[in-house]
């Protein structure tokens, strides 16, 4: 057997000396246990070079675990595929079973409502017209969006109303600022009422909702108590009935008024995202600025650890994250790279995890002649997809890697 300082090989200058194949067999080994495997294939392929001809069979291992990471990592990244559809799908369905759970409240009450006094059939006369609380989420934001200002003209019986939930929860009547009871759970209804279609909830919704560990009658009274201090703050100035205002109750749920012109950032979001996606050419962009602008931070950011808030907030983080990455591409492909930086960055302000987005950045950045940041940029994709998903960078992101140190990008 020969030695593993083979004098096969040329004698290089001490100063640049690699360390030894043992030395870089043992780095190799020690990367890939702790799941660095790109880079133990680096170990790998440099001992393999110092290798002397006596040891055929240590370098047949060394080019089969070469040769088979590829496939490895294909396998590794079509699992990860596979696990964020999955995510995808979950919350998909879990959505719907609290829509199906929002809806069936508000069938019943209208089931009870067009009842007749008399003993004929309550469902035969029933009005065909499918309850508001029916309508897809994103047509009634644009309903809400683009009708309001008509109807401000015929009701004058309450000031209309503007709420912000992004970043933030914010309310405004009439263009001033709402100062909203101390009591927080009254607050909390609010908030929960924003995540509800038609803005509508039944009072046992609400008590599971936000008072899990209580009784029924003890969160029953501390349901009464939360709404009387959460309307008095929204009527205050105003002459209204005793329970009534902008919070009404009918048949045990609660709602905002539907008479009100009410205006919500999440509805205008929603109404300019649905307007990008029936348009075309550059102005699916505008539409899409238009409502990335008002997306200021995560939704309801008072209720994140919320069950409640969840499926919605998860909703309309990956509604932004979509458009951001639209407008990335898009400026992108037109030349506009410091357009695509402020997109590019947004979403990894959102997901840091995001790798298409560090690559539209390390893109962007070198179009620009900034090859440092480019470079600094893939480094710092490898290190937070190692920390935060235990992970390598994607082929395509280690290929665009050494395309920009060959300086051939176009």
């Amino acid at each position: 057997m020969g030695s593993l300082h083979s004098s096969d090989q040329p004698a290089l200058n001490v100063e640049f000396e690699y360390p030894s194949p043992v030395l870089l067999l043992e780095r190799g080994l020690h990367s890939v246990r702790e799941g660095r495997y790109a880079e133990g294939v680096v170990y790998f392929t440099l001992a393999r070079e110092q290798l002397g001809s006596g040891y055929i069979h240590l370098a047949t291992v060394l080019d089969a675990f070469t040769q088979g990471y590829i496939a490895y990592w294909d396998a590794q990244q079509g699992l990860q595929e596979a696990s964020k559809r999955f995510v995808q799908v979950d919350v998909e369905q879990q959505s719907r079973i609290v829509t199906l759970q929002t809806l069936l409240p508000a069938l019943v009450e209208e089931a009870q409502a067009k009842s007749p006094a008399m003993d004929q059939p309550a469902i035969k006369n029933q009005n065909p017209l499918p309850h508001p609380a029916l309508r897809a989420p994103l047509q009634d934001a644009q309903r809400r969006y683009l009708a309001a200002p008509a109807r401000v003209e015929v009701i004058d019986t309450l000031p209309a109303l503007h709420i912000t939930c992004f970043g933030g929860f914010a309310v405004k009547r009439s263009g001033l600022p709402v100062v909203l009871c101390s009591n927080r759970n009254g607050q909390a209804i609010l908030r929960y009422l924003m995540t509800q279609q038609g803005y509508r909830a039944s009072v046992d919704m609400l008590m599971a909702a936000l008072w899990t560990e209580d009784e029924s009658e003890v969160a029953h009274h501390k349901l009464q108590v939360a709404v009387s201090a959460l309307r008095r703050s929204l009527n205050n100035g105003l002459d209204c009935d005793p329970g009534g205002g902008y919070i009404l109750c009918k048949n045990r749920v609660y709602q905002l008024d539907s008479l009100v012109p009410l205006r919500t950032d999440v509805d205008e979001f929603l109404a300019y995202y649905q307007a990008g996606q029936q348009a075309s050419g550059d102005s699916v962009a505008m539409q899409f600025e238009k409502a990335c602008q008002l997306y200021t931070g995560p939704f309801l950011t008072e209720d994140l650890y919320a069950d409640w808030s969840f499926m919605r907030r998860e909703q309309l983080s990956h509604i932004y994250l979509t458009m951001c990455s639209t407008l990335a591409e898009h400026y992108l492909e037109a030349g506009r790279y410091e357009d695509t930086l402020k997109w590019a960055t947004a979403i990894l302000k959102e997901n840091q995890s995001d790798e298409a987005a560090h690559r539209q950045l390390i893109r962007a950045y070198f179009a620009l002649g900034r090859r440092s940041d480019a470079l600094r940029q893939f480094h710092r994709c490898q290190y937070i997809l190692n920390e935060e998903l235990g992970v390598q960078p994607m082929p395509e992101t280690i290929e665009l890697f050494h395309i920009i140190h060959r300086g051939e990008i176009s």
